[in-house]
């Protein structure tokens, strides 16, 4: 009887379980789907983005939308993925199925994600910053909000907020291992080149089957101006992916700073090839190939000259290096309305913007060589300095920006006569990378007008 007796309990206790279940509202999926293909594909798909896959991740992305047209989510990420411009007329038809598309029925995290990508692409950064804050205050260990914040301090130089949401980031979701790249990055921009090379070397050692680690290790050995180191990386990437639309760009990047421009001429071949960039990115390939070997020899009628054709595209102007050939043969008005276009450029973005750091920084150097070249050389100094209070080494580009704004600091200070401070900020820029300073400095600037 205490047999029966129990048993009945048992099974009492198992049926009011269940009914405790059923009254619980039912778990909302992670992503919106009905269909079982689109989320493989989608899931695949996520994890080529994480590998810096752009590639692969926008196939992916693509199958999941063929397999369910209404899975909003995957036509962002497929819109991320694709790396292109927003001028792009694929782009833009993907923008505006995201901007007719009905979020009621998506997620809070899936709504959160497509107001902040289509507030980016519709150049409202302000608007993108506040969806990215609001669904933080809900859900502020989604690994998608500490990325997002993290990228949003290491833009305005708050390293140690970045690096705590970094940190957090590996806690709460160790898979993402690119939290491991962004610390690295981090480094970097500290000027911490050290630190940063053991980063990107456990970010290597845990992820062996990976280009990217190979990638960003290159990128800081061409930074720091180990060129032989940084090429072996990069060859291992494209060994490991072909595709790999990075590894090419910083080949060439590598060879133009070094002096061998053939060789960022193969680098881009190479990647025509295989389709590896986007054809925005082969563009800016070619405008860099055009520019960098006329601004080494200081032929700034050569530099103006592509300028003006490979580098006529909005999408790759460099008008840094078009600012200082303009001035360099006597186009002073077409220096000056350059200057004011980034006038125009930074007086759009709201303040709390973290990217109008940088480009007030880029408006300050412009400022600075107009200055230098009307021979104001304390003026010019003052903004130079402010322009490189602004930049930060963290990636090549930034990096090299910032060493070339180093290089012309020097100058102004030599041309006010203050010659020991000149070689204190050259040798600082030498200590980071000697080999492409040593070339730098052979350049000769536009002379101040009589």
């Amino acid at each position: 009887m205490k047999v029966k007796i129990l048993a009945l309990v048992g099974v009492l206790l198992l049926v009011a379980v269940a009914a405790a279940l059923l009254m619980l509202p039912a778990r909302k999926p992670e992503w919106t789907t009905t269909s079982p293909q689109a989320l493989a594909e989608f899931q695949e798909g996520l994890d080529s983005l994480q590998r810096i896959y752009y590639n692969e991740a926008a196939r992916r992305f693509e199958k999941a939308v063929e397999s369910d047209p209404q899975f909003v989510v995957a036509k962002r990420f497929l819109l991320v993925s694709k790396q292109h411009p927003s001028s792009d007329p694929e782009i833009k038809k993907l923008v505006a199925e995201l901007q007719k598309a009905d979020l009621s029925k998506v997620t809070d995290r899936e709504r959160f994600l497509i107001t902040s990508t289509l507030a980016d692409y519709t150049k409202d950064p302000a608007r993108a910053q506040k969806a990215l804050e609001e669904y933080a205050a809900k859900r502020p260990d989604d690994p998608f909000v500490l990325e997002g914040l993290a990228n949003l301090a290491a833009a305005r130089h708050d390293w140690p907020e970045s690096r705590r949401l970094l940190t957090r980031l590996l806690e709460v979701a160790p898979n993402r291992v690119m939290a491991y790249n962004q610390l690295g990055y981090l480094e970097m921009g500290l000027g911490r080149f050290a630190e940063s090379k053991r980063m990107f070397e456990t970010y290597r050692y845990i992820a062996p089957d990976q280009a990217n680690p190979h990638d960003s290790l290159g990128e800081l050995l061409i930074l720091t101006g180990r060129y032989d180191d940084a090429k072996r990386e990069l060859e291992e990437a494209l060994r490991m992916r072909p595709d790999f639309c990075a590894s090419y760009q910083h080949l060439a990047n590598l060879a133009l700073m070094a002096g061998r421009p053939e060789e960022a001429g193969a680098a881009l071949a190479r990647a025509e090839k295989v389709d590896a960039c986007p054809a925005y990115m082969l563009k800016a390939m070619r405008c860099q190939a055009a520019v960098f070997p006329p601004f080494l020899a200081s032929d700034w009628q050569g530099v103006w000259n592509a300028e003006q054709a490979a580098c006529a595209s909005e999408d790759v102007s460099d008008n840094v290096l078009k600012l200082w050939a303009a001035l360099a043969t006597g186009r002073r008005a077409e220096a000056e309305a350059l200057v004011a276009e980034r006038h125009g450029a930074l007086a759009k973005l709201p303040a709390a913007v973290p990217s109008r750091r940088y480009v007030e920084a880029l408006l300050a150097h412009m400022e600075g060589a107009l200055l230098l070249s009307q021979g104001n050389a304390t003026e010019a100094v003052e903004r130079f300095r402010v322009a490189d209070k602004g930049m930060a080494y963290r990636e090549l580009g930034p990096g090299l920006f910032k060493l070339i704004n180093r290089f012309v600091l020097a100058r102004a200070l030599q041309a006010g006569g203050a010659r020991e401070q000149a070689e204190e900020v050259l040798a600082e820029a030498r200590a980071v990378n000697a080999p492409f300073m040593e070339r730098l400095e052979a350049v000769k600037l536009a002379r101040p007008a009589s």
